[in-house]
């Protein structure tokens, strides 16, 4: 319903992508669009939780209308850091099966 919504222009791509990454996420997928954010159950300390091709998420996200990366996690207090992202995904897995 919420892509026919969005295809008839009465919803925003970037509602459908928030909701895009939630499913991605709730079914052990990695989101696509980054909005997703998780807590490291030892620290309380928050982070992007697996996103696929780290890359080209902001490309992804400005097709939908999104910011860049770097502004969204501004929210959390955190930097976006890609290679320093893709270094640590592994583990960011392990934490979300």
């Amino acid at each position: 319903m919420m892509k026919e919504a969005v295809t008839k222009g009465n919803a925003n791509p970037g509602s459908l992508a928030l909701l895009i990454d939630r499913i991605e996420i709730r079914e052990g997928r990695k989101q696509i669009y980054g909005s997703q954010i998780g807590t490291y159950p030892n620290t309380n300390i928050q982070y992007v939780l697996p996103l696929m091709d780290p890359d080209n998420v902001d490309k992804r996200r400005k097709e939908v209308g999104l910011g860049s990366m770097s502004d969204y996690v501004k929210n959390w207090n955190l930097v976006w850091d890609v290679e320093r992202y893709k270094s640590e995904l592994p583990e960011l897995q392990k934490l979300n099966k």
